[in-house]
């Protein structure tokens, strides 16, 4: 992806824009009825996207079942860096009408601590905090385009990654 990371330029909206269509594309129909920029009660949160898990996916079953999962936000974030706050602001959002999995849409893999701050997070809380970076976002694109495997598929291969790396 060209757009530079950021908000100069509007980079960030444009990167939300473009990742809302493109997400709602790939992954329909496991996940469907997307959502785009929906406030909580109070108006002060925004959940950048969320989709209705229609569990029609084995791993989408399993999500459902493990974290109660029956929608599932995703936080776009055009930044350089994943920081803590960004994984605090999505844990934040983790509630009994969603569930207690999520996911971060971003530029670059995240830093180790920050991989490390979303192991202990489900050490602690049974949380599961999933971060894409534009490496995963671009094989789902071109599995999307080639047939050969269905988009979901690499977010349940980045969920099989996360949980081989929670302790036992």
């Amino acid at each position: 992806m060209k757009l530079p990371t950021g908000k100069s330029g509007n980079a960030d909206k444009q990167y939300e824009d473009l990742m809302v269509q493109v997400l709602a594309s790939m992954l329909y129909p496991h996940l469907d009825f997307a959502q785009e920029q929906s406030r909580t009660d109070s108006g002060v949160q925004i959940r950048d996207l969320i989709f209705y898990n229609n569990r029609s996916f084995d791993f989408l079953t399993e999500i459902y079942d493990g974290y109660d999962s029956r929608q599932l936000i995703f936080e776009l974030k055009n930044v350089k860096e994943v920081e803590r706050e960004h994984i605090n602001q999505l844990n934040r959002y983790l509630s009994d009408q969603f569930g207690r999995f999520g996911i971060i849409c971003t530029r670059n893999p995240p830093p180790r601590n920050i991989f490390q701050s979303t192991i202990d997070l489900w050490s602690g809380q049974r949380r599961c905090i999933l971060i894409l970076d534009d490496i995963d976002l671009e094989l789902m694109g071109s599995v999307f385009e080639s047939k050969q495997r269905l988009p979901i598929e690499i977010v349940k291969r980045k969920y099989i990654e996360f949980t081989r790396s929670c302790p036992g």
